[in-house]
């Protein structure tokens, strides 16, 4: 695996990680208004049909995409792929690597004597580092397995009927669960990122990289454009 085959399998589950929040906190955006304020739930009742199936579009695909990142088969695309490249190519997070990583952007006319003096207290991290990545993940994978993988198997394959089951599927689940395992993902592959461009060791005492303010702005966006609606 080449330097630049590891970002591209990288910015799959970045992008995949982004659709699931995008698709998690919008849903939630548009089931508060349409709860919460009479004139918006109005607006939407014109064209009921559309909000119906786009907000249970957007629950779905919450569940699709959470199963396809934390999806173990190694034969699939996901971050378990991912995590294992990180631990085999502790090569791509070194200092060399970094900076060559930055020689290489077009346009920035860097020296490497510049990002010497740049980057005079280089962390790299250990193969010990690299490898608490997939154990910290660990937990956040069984939840998903014991109480999501169920439903999205159902969405995925089979159409139920039995609206008990259904209830009990979804009686299982919970907000705050879901937060988490958003929040860790995000962090995540943010930090991964901030290792190898950044040379900073993963810091379990932010605010998951700016998990909080992205699901801000993406709930002010939806509320934002619900409010506006004609």
């Amino acid at each position: 695996m080449t330097d630049a085959d590891y970002w591209r399998d990288y910015d799959i589950i970045r992008d995949d990680v982004h659709a699931a929040m995008v698709s998690c906190y919008t849903h939630r955006a548009i089931n508060h208004l349409a709860a919460s304020e009479m004139e918006v739930s109005a607006k939407m009742n014109n064209n009921a049909e559309f909000w119906h199936v786009t907000s249970y579009s957007l629950q779905n695909t919450l569940f699709i995409l959470l199963s396809r990142i934390l999806d173990p088969d190694s034969a699939l695309h996901s971050v378990h792929k991912v995590l294992n490249a990180t631990v085999a190519h502790p090569e791509f997070f070194s200092k060399a690597a970094r900076q060559a990583r930055k020689l290489s952007v077009p346009g920035r006319g860097l020296h490497p004597k510049i990002l010497d003096e740049e980057d005079q207290d280089p962390w790299e991290p250990t193969a010990q580092d690299l490898r608490a990545l997939k154990k910290e993940l660990r937990p956040y994978k069984g939840k998903f397995d014991e109480i999501y993988r169920p439903i999205r198997n159902q969405i995925a394959h089979i159409i139920l009927k039995d609206d008990e089951q259904i209830a009990d599927l979804y009686s299982k689940t919970q907000k705050t669960e879901i937060d988490a395992i958003l929040c860790f993902l995000h962090g995540l592959v943010k930090a991964i990122r901030y290792m190898a461009y950044n040379g900073q060791p993963r810091d379990v005492k932010r605010d998951n990289y700016g998990y909080a303010d992205k699901v801000a702005r993406i709930s002010k966006d939806t509320e934002s454009m619900l409010r506006g609606l004609p």
